[in-house]
């Protein structure tokens, strides 16, 4: 049943349109916030985070952290506490489909250290109203970057990679900023994930390449906060993740990449 609801949804995402066109200031949103032994960065940013929650339903996902990032979250916000660590990517979908609940006007969900301001969230919500998907980009022209050399530099062979194995239309796979119509994070999330640590953002993209979801890459300011938990380390587990991934692309005859739905869309490990 569930190839045959991904076949269907499939042929029916062309057909998913933001439900109003209304001012960005007038739809109700859900933003999702994963976060690991965010104590500190939360309770520095607490007076910008306590301003977007009168704008924003805001949704932490304390994902198994053991420095008190409870404590502060739940005075911003709903916040749901994972018994262990499970990953970025895990913290990401719980929020998601619980934010879905509310029956939103959009999803989406950001870093805890706010690296990209929320001043610059409304341009990329309105691109809703003409697609599935908006992301935020470190790539584009007139994006701007102020990150470590080594940071820069791991980021680039990555995404290089990225784009030339998997052929992926956004260029920028890893920024922390995306925005989603309800009805193709439905889509996106329904399933479990394979990569629940920092790669699932490709899975993603890929599951949305699967169904011909329309994507908006727009570029943005970008700032480098310190106690990141994107080490050089985090780069190798998600070589080893674009691996597994890529082992449910078989290549075909003619040489395109197929997807492999039942193993893309399966329980994830």
């Amino acid at each position: 049943w569930r190839l045959l609801a991904i076949i269907t949804l499939k042929y029916s995402s062309n057909s998913i349109r933001f439900r109003e066109r209304k001012k960005v200031c007038n739809l109700k949103g859900a933003i999702v916030v994963p976060c690991y032994n965010e104590f500190f960065r939360l309770h520095c940013n607490f007076v910008t985070w306590y301003k977007l929650k009168k704008q924003y339903e805001l949704i932490f996902v304390d994902d198994g952290s053991n420095d008190g990032t409870f404590r502060v979250a739940e005075k911003l916000g709903k916040c749901i506490r994972l018994d262990k660590n499970m990953g970025k990517g895990y913290a990401v979908r719980v929020g998601i489909l619980e934010a879905l609940k509310t029956n939103p006007d959009f999803v989406g969900f950001t870093d805890a250290d706010l690296s990209v301001s929320p001043d610059q969230w409304e341009k990329l919500i309105a691109k809703l109203k003409d697609f599935d998907i908006v992301t935020g980009s470190r790539s584009m022209p007139d994006s701007v970057v102020n990150r470590s050399p080594m940071r820069k530099l791991t980021g680039k062979v990555f995404s290089t990679i990225v784009h030339e194995v998997l052929q992926l239309q956004v260029h920028d796979t890893q920024c922390g900023l995306k925005f989603f119509r309800p009805e193709a994070a439905k889509l996106l999330f329904a399933e479990p994930l394979v990569a629940n640590r920092f790669a699932f953002d490709i899975e993603m993209l890929l599951r949305a390449k699967l169904l011909e979801l329309s994507i908006a890459e727009i570029g943005i300011i970008w700032q480098e906060q310190k106690g990141s938990h994107v080490k050089l380390s985090s780069v190798f587990e998600m070589l080893k993740s674009l691996i597994k991934l890529v082992s449910n692309l078989p290549v075909s005859t003619t040489g395109s990449a197929r997807w492999n739905t039942e193993k893309l869309f399966k329980q994830g490990e």
